[in-house]
């Protein structure tokens, strides 16, 4: 492995670390804070890498995030964004194909752009379990070692916070019901 691809493995370590505290995170604003800084740093990594389905997606991932973090914190619908973006990452994505291996990720693509749209943390980590596991196929896929070790770690980051969020509470509480992270 020559310097420059030491260097773009590097780069995805950023992108770890920002993947790991989102799920750690009770506020849906703060989760997608972390989540668009993961995507940032990986939309860099996969541009280094060739793998431009991946940087398109991450890139229009960013904006969904913004967009979403704003709708929900004024309480609004994302309803209709959701479309919008499910649409942008089905074009982007066959416009940017590269394979078989980017239907994985445009499907993981819509799947968060429907959690992200939700304000309950529950539905988002349950969602992401399904979209990180594409994330995973497509960045061994592209050769993206910090992104298999991101994917791997946020699988591990999803389930500490399921525990911590949903089924500690549970426990916990005398009615016996989970508690919503909103």
């Amino acid at each position: 492995m020559d310097i420059m691809n030491i260097i773009i493995q590097l780069i995805g370590v950023l992108g770890i670390i920002a993947s790991i505290i989102s799920f750690q995170c009770k506020k849906h604003s703060s989760i997608l804070f972390f989540r668009t800084l993961n995507e940032f740093i990986f939309a860099i990594q996969y541009f280094l890498l060739g793998a431009y389905t991946g940087m398109t997606m991450n890139c229009i991932g960013c904006v969904r995030n913004i967009v979403f973090t704003k709708q929900v914190k004024t309480g609004k619908k994302t309803s209709v964004a959701s479309i919008i973006f499910s649409i942008l990452f089905l074009a982007f994505g066959l416009l940017f194909w590269q394979g078989p291996k980017s239907i994985l990720i445009i499907i993981a693509k819509v799947l968060s752009t429907i959690a992200y749209g939700n304000k309950n943390t529950n539905v988002v980590r349950g969602i992401m379990f399904v979209t990180c596991t594409s994330w995973l196929i497509y960045n061994y896929c592209v050769f993206s070692i910090a992104g298999i070790l991101c994917e791997s770690f946020t699988l591990l980051s999803l389930f500490v916070g399921i525990i911590r969020f949903n089924i500690i509470p549970f426990f916990c509480t005398k009615r016996g019901g989970i508690v919503s992270n909103k």
